[in-house]
């Protein structure tokens, strides 16, 4: 399709849709994160990568697996390297110089996760590399290295039936888990250029190929196209950002708005409009010295939180009203 000079990508329809009250959980790689945080920006209610961002497919699996299960964290799964104990299958933010403190941060996060999990509408669901890290004493494909010494892990690349065949059973898992849940897989436009452009490509290329044949396999499962959008929509260098691997903010928020399109209801849409205005109320920078306007700004802030919470009953934004009353209080003692 050709508009303004440029190839659109088609996103397609999809059978469901996302509205006010929608229930979502991100997990994946940092694009999970960028798309994630949009949703959070805009008051929705998701829970983003509550495990830390995480690369590769088996071990976004085994994270689900054991949040579906509630399988909680021992501290015979850790293992202390640089002065701290760590686990292998969980992100950095989790390291710590008590084993007990990991567990119990771990342990939170499983017990959130899978809170959210089993109400959930919507699993956004994010792969950025089929090349995984396995334990050589072990065998254990690993979520994160901990920077512990290369010879410890065996690096290859998975087959797209190996994805397949752990996602099938997962997913009979979690629709048995959360018979109304609705999957949504994407590919992270990160480039990992470690393997060279070739090896990038190829990389995502089996990730393709097993997104593929998922959809194809299950109702409910659906892919959305954020590759392909930045690298045949968007196509250009000025939507990288200054390491010219990951898309820039410009790029996120195209992204963003072509998903909104695609999946949103018009109420939500409505919503998101109204809660942008917000969002942007709170990055206003306040004058240190309080005066009228600003009094009358932070009234008309906490005026359209209100009105906000009234049009749309189901949403929580008791946040922002907070935080514009204690605003336009230290506005009023100053004046």
């Amino acid at each position: 399709m050709q508009n303004d000079f440029r190839t659109v990508v088609k996103v397609g329809k999809f059978d469901f849709s996302i509205d006010t009250d929608s229930e979502m959980l991100f997990l994946g790689s940092c694009f999970s994160d960028n798309i994630g945080g949009r949703f959070t920006m805009s008051r929705m209610n998701a829970l983003v990568n509550p495990f830390g961002v995480v690369y590769n497919p088996l071990s976004v699996a085994f994270l689900v697996e054991r949040a579906i299960e509630g399988a909680m964290c021992t501290s015979d799964e850790l293992v202390f390297h640089s002065n701290k104990w760590q686990h292998f299958d969980f992100h950095g933010i989790f390291s710590g110089k008590e084993a007990q403190s990991v567990c119990e941060k771990i342990n939170s996060a499983i017990q959130l996760t899978h809170s959210v999990l089993k109400k959930a509408n919507v699993l956004f669901l994010t792969f950025g590399t089929s090349y995984v890290y396995e334990r050589t004493d072990t065998s254990d494909v690993v979520a994160n290295c901990h920077k512990f010494p290369s010879d410890l892990f065996s690096r290859y690349r998975l087959e797209p039936e190996e994805i397949v065949g752990k996602y099938k059973e997962l997913i009979v898992a979690l629709r048995m888990f959360n018979p109304g849940l609705k999957i949504l897989f994407t590919v992270s436009p990160v480039r990992h250029w470690k393997d060279g452009a070739n090896g990038n490509q190829v990389s995502k290329s089996v990730l393709f190929l097993a997104v593929d044949k998922l959809v194809e396999l299950f109702d409910g499962v659906d892919y959305f196209p954020a590759y392909e959008i930045v690298m045949d929509e968007l196509r250009d260098y000025r939507f990288y950002d200054s390491r010219m691997f990951n898309p820039s903010e410009q790029a996120i928020d195209y992204i963003w708005k072509r998903l909104a399109d695609a999946l949103f209801s018009p109420s939500a849409k409505k919503y998101i409009y109204l809660t942008s205005k917000i969002a942007k109320a709170r990055n206003h920078r306040l004058s240190e010295s309080s005066g009228p306007e600003t009094v009358s700004f932070l009234k008309q802030s906490l005026q359209l939180v209100s009105d906000v919470t009234n049009q749309f009953p189901g949403t929580d934004l008791s946040s922002d009203a907070e935080y514009f009353r204690n605003e336009l209080l230290k506005a009023e003692q100053l004046g």
